[in-house]
Order: structure tokens, then C-alpha cells, then sequence
């Protein structure tokens, strides 16, 4: 099975297309400068993301529990650095971007991206 058809990048695509959804109600609401925040805010969010379940998933069988549970904590540990990494670079490179906008764009590609789970997982019990 190809690693981007693994349920884990499933969450990135979602998303990148929250992301766009909020860019363009950005654009009609207010502004191309809002639609551009809300589309990097979200970025931030699906680019480690995306890191994450690369790295996360990428070993499998029971045999190598061990090494899935570490590559967890590892791929975890790259998705906070990464994402501080890009904030950084996101408010270091564009000046007018709209705070509020990018982070409202990123907290819904987070929030989205947890809770379509359920429906990823087709809606089996995770207990």
C-alpha cells in the first residue's frame, strides 16, 4: 500500500482543503490579504501533519511495535518543531499578514483535521 494512500495523509488533504474553503469565504468576506492568512495559517497546520504521518507510518507489523511506537514519539517531536519553524518563518517573511486570520485558519485545520477521525476510520470505536 502506497504510504499516500494511508488513512494517516488523509488529515493533511482535509486540511489543505479547509484551508482553501477559509481562503476563499476570506477573499468574498474581507480581503486577499485575509484569504492569504487563513491559507498559511492552515498550511502550518497540514504541512507537519503530513510530516507526521509520513514518519509515523512508515514501518509496519506487529514485529516492529517497538519501532512504531518510537517513530511516534519521534514524528510527534518533528510535528511541534516543525510547526514552530513555520510560524516563525510565516511571521518573519510576510508583513501584512492578518494575525487573527492565520491562526484562526490554523486552529481550524487542526480542529477539523482531529475530528474527521471518526469518519476516516468509518466510524468504528477507537476503544
Amino acid at each position: 500500500m502506497s504510504i499516500l494512500l494511508h488513512p494517516a495523509m488523509w488529515i493533511p488533504a482535509v486540511q489543505v482543503c479547509i484551508g482553501l474553503a477559509g481562503g476563499v469565504l476570506g477573499w468574498i468576506v474581507h480581503s486577499p490579504t485575509a484569504a492569504l492568512s487563513v491559507l498559511l495559517g492552515s498550511l502550518v497546520a497540514a504541512g507537519p501533519q503530513c510530516v507526521f504521518g509520513w514518519w509515523a507510518f512508515r514501518v509496519r507489523g506487529a514485529r516492529k511495535a517497538k519501532v512504531i511506537a518510537q517513530n511516534l514519539f519521534i514524528g510527534e517531536g518533528l510535528k511541534l518543531s516543525l510547526t514552530a519553524i513555520l510560524f516563525a518563518l510565516l511571521w518573519s517573511t510576510y508583513d501584512e499578514l492578518m494575525e487573527g486570520a492565520v491562526l484562526a485558519g490554523f486552529v481550524a485545520a487542526i480542529l477539523v483535521g482531529q475530528l474527521s477521525l471518526p469518519f476516516m476510520m468509518g466510524r468504528r470505536s477507537t476503544h
